[in-house]
């Protein structure tokens, strides 16, 4: 036999450890640089419609009416909830905590009137989700809507707003809201809804 014919022959060897190293890497860079959708502060089924127009994500002040009519806000600058708030308690004659504030910032949106919100955002994180809000006031009494939408455009030149509304909700809820924005001279603002898909009804 010749000492070719002794040799064993060994298959190909491959190192995993550099694609396992990679892989890890392009994970963690996603979890890094994924924007996660912010969870609804009300459920609602948005209208169809053939058209869709894409959102900013940054300078955007959505505010939602849900089914019963209850109106909740949401501010997509995370960096400038605080001093909305700030200005909002001041204007309300109320002293809140940097905690407090923070805790504010932190929210993915709020549906309270603002008496009701202080108390809400000193309980804890698990009381806060037993409770059910109850709306922001936008009556002509006492339109608090009002408030937090000139405070939010002070906090945030450029800002636009966006409204999004069940399609079952009664429309003198969402009329009360256009109101309010085009009495604040906020006549530019966005209708959400849901691409129609074909054949859907």
């Amino acid at each position: 036999m010749t000492e070719r014919a002794n040799r064993k022959i060994q298959s190909p060897k491959l190192d995993m450890n550099p694609m396992v190293d990679m892989a890890f890497l392009l994970v963690t860079f996603f979890l890094l640089a994924t924007t996660f959708k912010v969870p609804d502060q009300a459920y609602v089924n948005l209208p169809r419609a053939t058209t869709e127009i894409d959102l900013p994500q940054k300078k955007l002040l959505t505010i939602t009416v849900d089914i019963d009519g209850k109106v909740f806000i949401h501010l997509s600058n995370k960096a400038a909830r605080g001093e909305w708030l700030r200005r909002v308690s001041t204007a309300n004659k109320t002293d809140l905590s940097a905690d407090q504030v923070k805790v504010f910032s932190d929210l993915p949106g709020f549906g309270l009137p603002f008496k009701d919100l202080v108390e809400y955002i000193k309980l804890e994180r698990k009381e806060r989700l037993e409770i059910t809000q109850s709306g922001i006031p936008t009556d002509s009494m006492e339109n608090e809507l009002q408030d937090w939408l000139l405070m939010a455009r002070a906090v945030q030149p450029g800002l636009r707003f966006a409204i999004k509304a069940d399609q079952k909700t009664p429309y003198k809820h969402i009329q009360a809201v256009i109101e309010t924005l085009t009495a604040n001279k906020i006549l530019r603002f966005n209708l959400v809804t849901e691409k129609r898909v074909d054949g859907a009804n």
